[in-house]
């Protein structure tokens, strides 16, 4: 990986010491994780249940590597009527694993979507003796548990590594990948760079950062990056507003905010240098002379996508620079696990410097936790004056 930036105000970097986080220390038993395979790898769905860190992680290593898994992985965080309904069709339950995740085993919206599925195979992580714990006893599920780290953290756990086992992705190489960025927590490394950038921008006024994604496959994670950035350390009145698109599509909305909106943002671009695929783009000799904005249709010809996503990059970059906007880019070799793995590793510890430069818990989450409290209450004062109850 590599990390360059453009229009970045000179600043004195603060020094910060650095917290000993459960989730860099943690051994998770990769071979182990391999067995599930041999019990479930003959189911062609799998349905995932769960919220926030739960899923977060897997939806980026499925959608980097699940098109080379065979298996068809939906993820369920809402408990929407018809968008269960609809499930329940597509997912037959004979070719159907359902895997439910919960640190606490509490998440009341959880267990209300799940219980339309006990009658699947089922598979649950979650911590020892948890209210989700005790349901897939009675249920029969099989039940791993769930290691004492915040689910944002949980990549390299049980959490996300037994899935993607099943799915028949590379966890070894996904571990070790991430391994060898942690090596490099109390370094001068390009997360720590990052977020000495990102904390010195917000005390400028800096308060959004976009995040256009120049390639499909990255884009799956950014629910986690984002997720862990807020979470992280949107705290206390600090922290900023991280929003992701896809990109170029962004190009075709939100870069008009990005340059004509408040001068408040900042960019911080994610992209792949290669793709594993390419394929050049061959226009057909009969429309070689139809124009297309000052040249013609030829200019395109046999020219490589790979080459086109990288000229879209550099258009919104290198306007970026002329406009003065504060940018950062993210540049991974190609989308193989060992780089897949360091990529998580850099925003979990990016999330981990940039709270700490904040002042800020890195691994608590109390509004989260507050609203919860407040649909739980909802839910249970309600319930006999419902209509349909």
């Amino acid at each position: 990986m590599q990390l360059i930036f453009a229009n970045i105000p000179e600043f004195e970097e603060k020094k910060a010491e650095l917290p000993d986080a459960a989730f860099l220390s943690y051994k998770p038993d990769i071979e182990g994780f391999k067995k599930y395979w041999q019990e479930f790898g003959s189911f062609k769905n799998i349905l995932l249940i769960g919220n926030g860190g739960s899923v977060t992680g897997l939806m980026g290593i499925y959608g980097c590597f699940g098109a080379q898994s065979g298996k068809h992985v939906e993820f369920l965080s809402t408990v929407d009527p018809e968008y269960i309904a609809n499930i329940k069709m597509r997912l037959p339950k004979h070719n159907t694993l359902v895997i439910a995740i919960s640190k606490s085993g509490q998440t009341v919206s959880q267990i209300e979507a799940l219980m339309h599925f006990l009658d699947y195979t089922l598979l649950f992580i979650t911590a020892k003796d948890s209210t989700l714990a005790q349901i897939g006893g009675k249920a029969g599920a099989t039940i791993a548990e769930h290691p004492n780290i915040g689910g944002r953290y949980t990549a390299f756990t049980e959490v996300s590594l037994i899935p993607a086992a099943i799915c028949g992705i590379d966890i070894s190489a996904l571990y070790f990948g991430a391994k060898d960025f942690y090596a490099k927590y109390r370094q001068n490394n390009i997360a720590m760079k990052a977020a000495q950038i990102l904390f010195a921008l917000e005390n400028r006024g800096i308060v959004d950062v976009f995040l256009p994604v120049y390639s499909h496959n990255l884009f799956y994670f950014s629910n986690l990056i984002v997720q862990l950035c807020h979470e992280s350390f949107g705290k206390n009145g600090s922290g900023q507003t991280y929003f992701a698109h896809e990109a170029p599509e962004s190009q075709h909305h939100t870069n008009q905010r990005f340059f004509g909106g408040r001068k408040n943002i900042a960019g911080f671009f994610l992209r792949a240098e290669n793709f594993r695929q390419d394929a050049p783009t061959l226009m057909p000799a009969g429309m070689h002379g139809i124009p297309l904005r000052d040249g013609s249709l030829f200019d395109l010809n046999k020219i490589p996508l790979s080459f086109a996503m990288d000229a879209e990059f550099s258009g919104t970059w290198e306007d970026a620079k002329i406009h003065g906007i504060p940018v950062l880019a993210l540049s991974l070799t190609i989308l193989e696990p060992k780089e897949i793995g360091q990529f998580i590793a850099f925003w979990q510890t990016f999330a981990v410097y940039s709270s700490i430069l904040r002042s800020v818990d890195p691994f608590d989450q109390p509004q989260v936790e507050s609203s919860k409290l407040i649909s739980w209450k909802t839910l249970r004062d309600g319930k006999n004056g419902h209509k349909n109850l």
